[in-house]
């Protein structure tokens, strides 16, 4: 009787830690859903990325957790705020005056936007593995250092980000 008590106890703490476990189909089709999200935002032109991690000056990978650093596209304009993001600390305005994404075969995106703003100027490289929303950026302003960061590309209303007032 005591063996059987103690085998149901067994299972019972076992079974439903392995119930919680995904398989590796569930997580490939949470994975290309949220790449398709992602697309779709990429071709609405309304989409952030909060910074997850971010190189820095001497070339080593730091984690962010600060979400008032981020880039979002809102259709017309882009907004650039964080010294991680665009190498100051003023909430930035600007226009893209160029706006290309580019698909390879294997449904990787690479992004194209080069930006003019009053306090910015520059080009974004945004590339994205066809299986994740993850985008690896690199922004490359006309004069000053170039910054590498990466985060998840996602909707502007899914995402928490500070976004301050009074962009420049």
């Amino acid at each position: 009787m005591k063996k059987i008590i103690l085998i149901l106890a067994v299972l019972s703490v076992c079974l439903p830690a392995a119930a919680q476990k995904l398989s590796k189909a569930e997580k490939e089709a949470q994975a290309k859903e949220a790449y398709d999200k992602a697309v779709e935002c990429v071709n609405k032109k309304s989409f952030v990325i909060v910074p997850s991690s971010y190189t820095d000056t001497e070339g080593l990978i730091q984690s962010n957790t600060d979400n008032s650093n981020f880039i979002s596209c809102e259709i017309e304009n882009l907004f650039m705020q964080g010294r991680i993001v665009c190498d100051n600390n003023y909430t930035n305005i600007a226009q893209a005056t160029e706006y290309t994404p580019n698909f390879d075969k294997k449904g990787n995106l690479r992004l194209r936007i080069v930006v003019n703003g009053r306090m910015i100027k520059g080009t974004y490289v945004i590339s994205m593995r066809s299986n994740s929303n993850m985008a690896d950026v690199v922004f490359t302003p006309q004069s000053g250092t170039v910054r590498k960061f990466s985060g998840p590309l996602t909707p502007l209303g899914a995402t928490k980000y500070n976004k301050r007032s009074n962009a420049i």
